[in-house]
């Protein structure tokens, strides 16, 4: 079955409830969640160079159906100057079902996860502001980014103001934004680094309380030029523990939390040597008690939301089964924000995966 037939027929398989596709233009479905669980869906990439109308009506569709609230879409720097159009009309589809876009600031400065892995327009452009590691390169990630900008250069600090300054004019129904994976809580021992810590040798927890204030002045400048917009971050759970404490103390974000697979720690054991790349297998998991640490981070500020996102990409055939068996535990730990991707990247049968995340958030979003 192929995905647009999965798109017309996953109604009968799984959602039952889902009114033919066919006529959803004159009569859409609209999103309806019952629970205090808001739902997202990972939407990267999808439709910004071939752009589909009718492919972005359905895929809304699809996800109203079974309850999703959000929307969130990537957004790279140059989709600021070349793909305007392709977020309009995402977030135009998305309203018309009841749902809400959250942007996904993807690769900049280096600095947050997202998609695709390319290096950041204004990294390249601004070589200065380049983080130097340990051995003296700027090669910090060569597999993604290939280059970080420095929290400490003020250059930075300054582009990602500008930057969302720029998003929420060209779109101001985006009700957010997601800081992705974080990539800056790192050694740093560029001339900007030096210059604000003292010194080359600053221990690391010098370097991961930066990376926390720099995502809390983006935050809090974000926060005070738009007071209703909302504020996530969020990172891996099989990080260290010193690290994943600065995370969790970053100011002025309104969702906290984690990535990771809706499984268990018995499950993920199972999975380690499952090739390059892969995410399963080295504790990425939301169950076992990492997701309630999550939680309880979050929650400990006063104000401050939980945030999963439920990892479906990179996804095996034989991976789909414990997902599946699986997935009612991480939603009964009930985040107050729980994302799953919408036809990610690498997943080696896509339609089963989706029916399966279709059919169990349905029912707890809908009884």
């Amino acid at each position: 079955m192929n995905r647009r037939t999965f798109l017309k027929t996953s109604s009968m398989v799984a959602v039952a409830s889902l009114a033919p596709l066919a006529r959803a233009a004159s009569v859409p479905v609209k999103s309806v969640n019952k629970t205090s669980t808001a739902i997202a869906a990972y939407y990267l990439r999808a439709q910004m160079y071939t752009c589909v109308p009718r492919q972005i009506r359905e895929d809304m569709e699809w996800m109203a159906a079974i309850g999703t609230n959000y929307v969130c879409v990537g957004v790279l720097e140059q989709d600021l100057f070349a793909a305007y159009e392709n977020h309009a009309m995402i977030a135009t589809e998305a309203a018309r079902v009841g749902m809400k876009i959250l942007a996904v600031p993807c690769r900049w400065g280096g600095l947050t996860a997202g998609a695709p892995k390319t290096p950041s327009l204004f990294s390249i452009l601004n070589p200065e502001t380049w983080i130097i590691n340990q051995k003296g390169s700027s090669r910090v990630l060569p597999k993604v980014s290939g280059v970080i900008s420095s929290v400490h250069h003020p250059k930075t600090f300054e582009f990602f103001c500008e930057t969302l300054t720029e998003m929420y004019k060209q779109h101001p129904v985006m009700a957010g934004f997601i800081i992705d994976e974080p990539k800056c809580f790192l050694f740093d021992q560029s001339e900007a680094a030096v210059k604000a810590l003292g010194t080359k040798d600053a221990p690391m927890s010098a370097h991961y309380a930066a990376a926390s204030a720099f995502f809390g002045r983006v935050c809090a400048f974000a926060k005070k030029k738009w007071p209703d917009k909302i504020t996530v971050m969020f990172q891996q759970p099989h990080y260290s523990t010193e690290e994943l404490a600065a995370g969790a103390a970053t100011p002025h974000l309104d969702y906290y939390g984690c990535d990771g697979r809706p499984w268990t720690a018995e499950d993920d054991a199972k999975m380690k040597g499952s090739g390059e790349g892969q995410e399963s297998g080295k504790g990425k998991i939301l169950l076992s008690g990492k997701g309630e640490s999550f939680i309880k981070a979050a929650r400990s500020v006063p104000g401050r939301k939980s945030f999963f996102l439920m990892e479906n990409h990179n996804l095996q055939a034989s991976m789909i089964e414990p997902m599946d068996r699986n997935y009612p535990a991480v939603l009964a730990l009930k985040p107050d924000m729980a994302a799953y991707y919408y036809y990610p990247r690498n997943v080696e049968d896509a339609d089963r995966a989706m029916a399966v995340i279709a059919k169990h958030i349905k029912a707890f979003t809908q009884g």
